[in-house]
């Protein structure tokens, strides 16, 4: 802006006005600080200098290139382009930029083939603007750099981009054809005829403009080397397919509709069931049908004509016009409530339209309706079909509706491009983008934040293009430009696309089936990196609405319908029910899609569960669309159309300043403006430009002295030239001026070329003489040589027939011995034949004998030792038996001589002690029972569910005859001393109550022998379910038998403990420990009697229970209930909370005394599967509490006590394990520390077997976080690795899904979150390890097994699920950690390999020419490749391999495993290859001689560091690199042009494509010594290969890069070395403060051993 003293009075400026966006005044009084303005509105005001910017002198109708103006400023170009607009001059250049304004009118003089001709060829800015001259520019630019262009036309929506685009295509399309004026055939009339046919589908009505495209295109014509056109393709991205079903008024749907029901003929609306728009729902919720100036029939032929035009047949077409009508019809089926809830069915009255849709879909109308009203489901038990409601039901025809029209639009583009074909070896191309522009609407929706979203990434690449690539260029070089500030918009691009931005938490939310639209707006006003951005905001009125400030202003958009638009799936219904058409064409478009690969870790896994959806994001789609758009745009050179709408209305002449102004400011044309004038569009490297330009010095080539900067400077000031620039490294020229130096280029070219040819036509004159001298001299002698070689034939011939007639006689003579002599040989042949037979024969006979004698033999002998090993084990086991039942005996009878009570009362104690027997016997035998479940473990579910109901059932009679007893007992003895008095009448009754008792007694044994018989019928169904499981019942003794030193330290003094139990229980029974009142005989008849209704009830309830224990559900509930709720087993976890681990004998008594539970804790087990320590506590301090003496409430108390020590202790030992493994322990012989560590502390824990613990994830969570703070570190990294994978092979060799099935079932029922690609909560490095829903408590119950190791001679651990869910997340973690190293080093030799494959230019053209004129006047030959010009090593190749000696010295320091090296190796050296080879084939300058020396000395390199490290490190990296090598062998052989194409393919590069091939030839150039490369047969051969092969992977030259996991689990347990992984370690510095780590001191091997024995 201009300062003050700019001003005077009378200046002409511009002031800004709120309707016309800026005025005409005049500066009538000029004060400090202030100017006083007359506007031409007639006020006056007083403004800031800054304010009021310098008017233009004024030229009629404005400049063409507003970069000459005298006063840049934005009013000046408001101005201009409004000028030159009213008078028809719609476009104006700002430097190389064309800004195009709609004119909403026809003129046909502007365009047309006498057009093209002014244009063509012309210089850009020679003629006055046109986008013809921007064609142009991009064609020849295209041949003259051999360089692919792109144009971008861009602008808001209705500022003419398509057409545009269309006259751009033209253009290019009639200069592809040489400018023919009969037309462009073939390919170039297809590219213009898929405008209309596109537009017919593709485009609607919108508010602003009356043929919007509603999807983006990127047309590419392609162009061979001649300069025509070879091929074509067209890209579409986000067709707005919502517009199918849904329109706003006054909008229209897509022309294609309005064509079909205006346009078809008779017999096409009665085969297609047409009807007028008005009839149609998809149609008629707006009221426009028809757009002015336009027939829909006239577009409808238009639309025949351009499918036939771009080779369509006809019946493909009435294919498709056949699917646009069924579209229609399906809008116009209506749904109504069926008679059951949540159901729907079609309406009556849109019978005809179901109808009418099936047939046209080749469906039945049946399998139609079932498909829009009911959605199937699969199970594992089968498929569910339910139905849906009418809401539903609509929107599963919308859906239906979209998906039909969407995949007919993408057949359409990819018929377009096959019909047009695509040439994928066009040295270059044009592409011309046709987006659609930016959008905001008073409602934008999802379709407008995509489109946004496109346009926001085409103005960072215009910033890219035309400012930052500018100041960029000009910073480097240092040469004198001002620094231009501009908007940036990369943190739009962040929140909208990176990481956690809203299209990844638009896709998170679509993966949730019940989410929301509130949800996903929750999500967007909770995330920190969306909330966060200055760009994003929330609206105040909304509570579900987001808004973002765009480069071209903020947009506020609805998220009702985000999620939604976003899914992208295909209902199942709907893709069997297209399968099934009998329609060809609909089954083309829905094909059947390919099953999921099986998973083979879940080898055991159920049917897997079908789902109704396919999930796929449109953004994300989008996204990658668009990312490949932007990748190809960047490697073409850009020029720019800006598009201009003039006008909200679409009125023709009427220009609205503040909508222009808006535009311009958002399109940054200003800014290109100041950069396109006060910039130099030439910009040429000082070897470039000498290498050009020599010629205007030569006689400074010799001054060894000058530089290439020296010598460019003498150019330019040889030429005279003012205003350019000297940067380091390049020439910066003013527009113009290279046109200045190539005219003085060409004048000196053409008189060396003068002297070239005399000198030459000399030469021809000279040889032609010497040739005619050298033919007659040549034609003497030959006519000397005639006579002499006729003589020379005389004497031939006669030598000639001598020895015909020798060789005839001796070839008669010996053809009869060799007849006589191969008989010979025959007969003999065949005799030794025969006997070599014979005796074959008989070494075979004597073989097979000898083999069967052997067997025979092997097998009695084998036979005999089973049967005598089988005799040996039943005589141990009868005479076990015998011990066990003499010793049972034994104790049985001990427990009989208990003591008696008081002698006083022997008589009535002798009565009681007779009931209390039978109760003992009873008890006796449910301790019998308990002690064979015990012996048992698992494997007897059906048996141990029956007898813990009938135990249950047993418990609680036998607990209300205790209590009634006890009952009987208090109220007796309060009644003592009234008893004494009535002694004689009690011992009367007492009589009576003996005889009684006795027939209870008698009764109670008549009913034992019938349970005896029915447990002996439950043994025999026992045995037959033991025959089933006799391989799980070997396997569980098999684990018993290696039980570890521990348990049976643990279990000896467990026995103690029991004697213990015993003499306390005999204390108790004798009355030592707890003393007896004297009970009378009415107490023992009440506890007879009490006893015997007890056991009666029994019996009643025992065929009850046996009925109940058949529920499956009843058989884990009383084996829980067993080893929980018998007096020999706590019902409390095991003392430690994480593991299944012994109880230690201070234990046993106390649990031993525990009473039993009450019959409401009986009925919790039942119902819950187990009995928590809360519920045992609970029940004790309720329920049996006050009852217990003092000795049980003090027993029961130092139990809890003992399990909150132990569950303490465990604690703090996992704190200080997960302490100490966070630190680096270093590798003790070879083995990593640390993964021994955890192992063997989980093995001593146990934690193996617990069923839930929270340890595995703490481990996780303190591994996840060493790596996540040293992501970078590949020290660190080789170092987890090297654990994870040794703690990963010690549980893939050491433990294995238990036997149960339970667990397996789990496992595979549970997410396979960590499986390859990490699932989980979003957050830290650790959350993607993590797992969930696992309480600290252990599942009670069941013994661990001891393990030692399968690879050290031990048995499996049989692990629960924690352990294989651990398993599975430590394979995660490889899966993790080794691509995170292998893309540190990529990052760290990415920069090298930009280098290493372009050789740095060690002489100029100057110093080669004069070298060579050097070389010619001493009359040596050229250099060699061995002489002294050898290209020498790179400082970047010796880089990248010290990278890869210090990454093999860090696995080799850490131990990590030889095959990962290999492994990780041969992905670095593949990508190498990849990195290398495709820089060659896309840089020109790469495929040079001497670059492929330089190269070829860098590989040689390489390949001597692969051997140095050896192949058990780098395994076969050389090979990954053979397409470089073979690259480089074909850029450095000798004369190329006399090879054949068998010799190049199968010799020199039989790995590299046909295609790779043509690429290099093509690409090559001599820099040294300039020969040719491959002949043009040779070329031609691969070309005509090329098009017979010409298939979609033939298409792509370039390697892609494997980033795949390069080995499996089994690999990890195939290929990993045994090492000594079970003996001692030492114990880190942490830990040995603590005995409970001692373990880690034992070998592993010799305690299993001797727990073995």
């Amino acid at each position: 802006m201009p300062d003050a003293a700019s001003h005077t009075l009378g200046s002409k400026v511009w002031v800004n006005d709120a309707v016309e966006g800026w005025v005409k005044g005049d500066v009538v009084k000029v004060e400090k600080g202030s100017l006083k303005v007359s506007t031409e509105k007639g006020s006056i005001r007083a403004y800031k200098p800054e304010e009021c910017p310098l008017q233009n002198p004024q030229t009629a109708g404005g400049v063409e290139d507003m970069t000459t103006l005298s006063y840049l400023n934005e009013p000046g170009v408001l101005w201009n382009l409004k000028a030159r607009y009213q008078l028809d001059g719609i476009y104006t250049y700002t430097g190389s930029i064309l800004i195009a304004v709609n004119p909403f009118a026809s003129l046909p003089l502007l365009y047309g083939q006498h057009m093209m001709q002014q244009y063509k060829g012309r210089p850009l800015g020679e003629l006055s603007p046109h986008v013809y001259a921007i064609a142009d520019a991009a064609f020849k630019q295209m041949r003259k750099d051999s360089r692919s262009q792109s144009i971008l036309v861009s602008g808001e929506s209705g500022a003419g981009k398509t057409e545009t685009s269309k006259l751009i295509m033209k253009y290019l399309a009639w200069m592809g054809n040489g400018g023919d004026n009969e037309g462009a055939p073939g390919v170039e009339q297809q590219v213009l005829e898929s405008n209309p046919l596109l537009e017919a589908f593709g485009n609607a009505k919108t508010i602003r403009n009356d043929n919007s495209s509603r999807f983006g295109k990127f047309v590419e014509l392609q162009f061979n080397k001649a300069g025509r056109i070879s091929g074509a393709a067209v890209r579409t991205y986000l067709l707005e397919r919502s517009r199918v079903v849904q329109l706003t008024d006054p909008e229209r749907n897509y022309h294609i509709f309005y064509q079909l029901c205006d346009g078809a003929s008779s017999a096409e609306k009665e085969r297609w069931h047409l009807k007028p728009p008005q009839e149609f729902h998809y149609l008629n919720q707006s009221s426009c049908y028809n757009l002015p100036r336009v027939s829909n029939a006239d577009e409808y032929r238009h639309t025949r004509r351009a499918m036939t035009n771009v080779g369509i047949p006809a019946d493909e077409q009435d294919a498709v016009f056949q699917l646009v009508a069924t579209v229609l019809h399906l809008g116009n089926l209506e749904f109504t409530e069926a008679g059951e809830h949540d159901s729907s069915k079609v309406l009556e009255s849109s019978t005809g339209a179901l109808e009418a849709a099936a047939k046209l879909l080749g469906v039945q109308a049946d399998g139609l309706s079932r498909a829009l009203t009911t959605r199937t489901r699969h199970t594992v038990d089968g498929p569910i079909v339910s139905p849906i409601d009418v809401k539903a039901a609509l929107d599963n025809r919308d859906s239906l509706a979209k998906t039909i029209y969407s995949r007919m639009f993408d057949w359409l583009v990819a018929k377009i491009n096959t019909a047009i074909g695509q040439d994928a070896t066009a040295p270059t191309l044009v592409g011309v983008l046709d987006i659609y522009g930016f959008e905001c609407f008073k409602e934008n929706d999802f379709e407008q934040f995509c489109i946004n979203l496109a346009n926001e990434k085409l103005q960072q690449h215009f910033n890219q293009h035309v400012f930052k690539m500018e100041q960029a260029e000009y910073e480097k070089e240092k040469i004198d430009w001002s620094y231009i500030e501009f908007v940036d918009n990369q943190d739009v691009l962040d929140l909208i696309e990176k990481k956690y931005g809203i299209l990844d938490l638009l896709d998170e939310q679509c993966r949730f089936p019940k989410a929301t639209n509130v949800d996903f707006a929750n999500r967007l006003y909770n995330s920190a990196e969306v909330s966060s951005s200055k760009r994003f905001s929330k609206p105040k009125l909304s509570q579900t609405g987001f808004a973002i400030e765009h480069y071209a202003g903020g947009v506020g958009y609805k998220t009702d319908n985000f999620l939604i638009k976003n899914k992208d799936f295909v209902v199942a219904e709907h893709q069997q029910l297209m399968q099934s058409s009998d329609q060809p064409f609909v089954c083309m478009l829905f094909p059947a899609e390919p099953e999921a690969p099986a998973d083979t870790n879940n080898k055991g896994s159920r049917g897997k569960v079908g789902q109704g959806y396919k999930f796929s994001s449109v953004g994300s789609r989008f996204k990658k669309q668009l990312q490949e758009l932007m990748d190809a745009l960047h490697q073409m050179e850009p020029h720019y159309i800006r598009c201009i709408k003039p006008n909200s209305l679409n009125k023709p002449m009427l220009f609205e300043n503040n909508n222009v102004l808006h535009q311009l400011r958002c399109g940054g044309v200003l800014e290109a403006v100041r950069i396109s004038c006060a910039g130099f569009p030439t910009k040429t490297p000082y070897p470039d430009f000498v290498d050009h330009f020599w010629n205007l010095v030569p006689e400074l080539l010799s001054n060894e002295q000058l530089d290439d900067m020296a010598l460019s400077k003498a150019v330019l000031k040889k030429a005279n030239l003012q205003g350019y620039q000297c940067g380091l490294n390049k020439v910066f020229l003013r527009g113009g001026q290279m046109a200045v130096l190539d005219t003085m280029r060409t004048d000196i070219m053409h008189k060396a070329a003068v002297t070239i040819q005399r000198h030459v036509r000399g030469f021809m004159v000279q040889r032609q003489t010497q040739r005619v001298r050298r033919a007659v001299i040549k034609l003497q002698a030959g006519a000397r040589g005639m006579l002499a070689r006729a003589d020379a034939r005389r004497a031939c011939r006669l030598r000639a027939a001598i020895t015909i007639q020798r060789n005839v006689r001796m070839l008669k003579a010996r053809s009869k011995y060799l007849t006589v002599r191969s008989a010979a040989l025959v007969i003999q042949s065949a005799w030794r034949g025969h006997v070599a037979r014979t005796i074959a024969q008989d070494i075979r006979q004597e073989r097979a004998a000898l083999c069967i004698q052997r067997n025979w033999r092997r097998y009695q002998a084998r036979k005999a030792f089973l049967l005598y090993r089988r005799r040996v084990v039943r005589l141990q086991c009868a005479w076990r038996a015998k011990l066990a039942r003499r010793e049972l005996r034994k104790r049985r009878a001990s427990q009989r001589e208990a003591g008696k009570l008081l002698q006083d009362k022997k008589a009535l104690e002798d009565r009681l002690q007779e009931v209390q027997n039978i109760l003992e016997t009873v008890q006796n035998q449910r301790n019998e029972l308990r002690q064979q479940y015990k012996e048992e473990k698992i494997a007897r579910e059906s048996l141990e569910a029956q007898l813990a109901a009938a135990r249950q059932q047993g418990d609680a009679d036998l607990a209300a005859v205790k209590e009634n007893a006890q009952q009987s007992i208090s109220a007796l003895q309060s009644q003592k001393q009234a008893a004494d008095t009535a002694l004689q009448e009690a011992q009367g009754s007492a009589q009576a109550s003996l005889d009684n008792a006795n027939a209870v007694k008698a009764r109670l044994q008549s009913e034992l022998i019938m349970a005896q018989q029915k447990m002996a019928s439950l043994q025999k169904e026992r045995s037959e379910v033991e025959s089933k499981a006799t391989a799980v019942r070997e396997d569980l003794m098999n684990r018993l038998n290696n039980a570890l030193k521990q348990r049976d330290s643990a279990r000896e003094e467990a026995l103690l403990s029991k004697e213990e139990l015993k003499k306390l229980q005999e204390d108790i029974e004798s009355g030592a420990l707890v003393p007896r009142a004297a009970v009378t005989a009415a107490e023992a008849a009440a506890a007879a009697s009490a006893a015997a209704a007890a056991a009666s009830s029994a019996a009643q309830a025992a065929p009850a229970a046996v009925h109940h224990a058949q529920d499956p559900g009843m058989i884990a509930q009383a084996r829980r209930f067993i080893s929980a709720a018998t007096p020999s087993t706590p019902p409390h976890p095991p003392m430690y909370p994480e593991a299944n681990g012994d109880i230690p004998s201070s234990t046993a008594l106390s649990m031993q005394m525990r009473p039993t539970p009450s019959p409401g804790v009986v009925r919790r087990l039942s119902e819950n599967g187990g009995l928590s320590p809360a519920d045992s506590l609970g029940t004790a301090a309720s329920g049996t509490l006050d009852g217990m003496s003092d000795v049980d409430r003090k027993q029961r108390e130092l139990y809890t006590r003992q399990q909150q020590l132990l569950r303490e202790q465990r604690t703090a030992d996992q704190e200080k394990l997960l302490s100490t493994i966070s630190e680096d322990l270093s590798f003790h012989h070879g083995r990593p520390v640390a993964a021994v560590l955890i192992f063997r502390s989980c093995l001593q824990w146990k934690v193996f077997q617990a069923d839930r613990t929270v340890l595995f994830d703490k481990i996780i969570n303190t591994m996840g976080s060493q790596i996540e703070r040293q992501q970078d570190n590949n020290a660190c990294l080789s170092y987890w690795l090297s654990n994870t994978v040794t703690l990963l092979y010690l549980l893939q060799r050491n433990i294995k899904p238990a036997s149960g099935g339970s667990y397996n079932s789990r496992l595979r029922a549970s997410p396979q979150q960590s499986r390859g690609f990490f699932g989980g909560s979003k957050g830290t490095f650790t959350s993607f390890f993590s797992r969930t829903g696992h309480s600290a408590g252990a599942s009670p119950g069941g013994d661990a097994s001891i393990h030692g190791g399968a690879a050290g001679h031990f048995r499996q651990v049989e692990a629960k699920y924690p352990a294989l869910l651990f398993k599975q997340q430590l394979d995660a973690f490889v899966q993790k950690i080794f691509p995170m190293l292998r893309d540190n080093v990529k990052k760290e030799i990415t920069p090298q390999l930009a280098a290493c494959i372009h050789a740095p230019r060690t002489a100029t053209t100057r110093n080669r020419r004069t070298r060579d004129l050097t070389t010619a006047l001493s009359g040596e030959g050229p250099s060699t490749p061995g002489g002294s010009s050898t290209t020498q090593l790179s400082p970047h190749w010796r880089n990248i391999l010290d990278v890869f000696q210090a990454l093999l010295a860090t696995l080799r320091q850490n131990y990590v495993p030889p095959f990962l090296v290999r492994k990780l190796f041969q992905q670095l050296f593949s990508f190498v290859n990849v990195q290398l080879f495709n820089q060659l084939l896309l840089r020109r300058e790469c495929c040079s001689f001497s670059n492929g020396e330089y190269v070829k000395t860098g590989l040689a390199e390489v390949e001597n560091w692969i051997h140095s490290a050896g192949k058990d490190w780098t395994g076969e990296s050389w090979d990954e690199l053979r397409y470089i090598r073979q690259a480089v062998t074909f850029l450095v052989i000798h004369q190329k042009h006399k090879k054949s194409l068998e010799e190049i393919t199968n010799d020199l590069c039989p790995v590299l494509s046909v295609q790779q091939l043509y690429r290099i030839s093509t690409m090559y150039w001599d820099d040294r010594y300039g020969t040719e490369t491959v002949s043009h047969e040779v070329l031609g051969r691969m070309k005509q290969l090329m098009v017979d092969n010409n298939t979609a992977a033939s298409h792509s030259f370039l390697l892609d890069d494997d980033s795949s996991i390069p080995f499996s689990l089994d690999d990890i347990s195939n290929l990993m070395e045994d090492k000594d992984m079970y003996s001692e370690i030492p114990v880190p510095k942490s830990l040995k403060d603590s005995r409970n780590f001692e373990f880690l001191q034992r070998d592993l091997r010799r305690t299993a051993l001797g727990s073995d024995g």
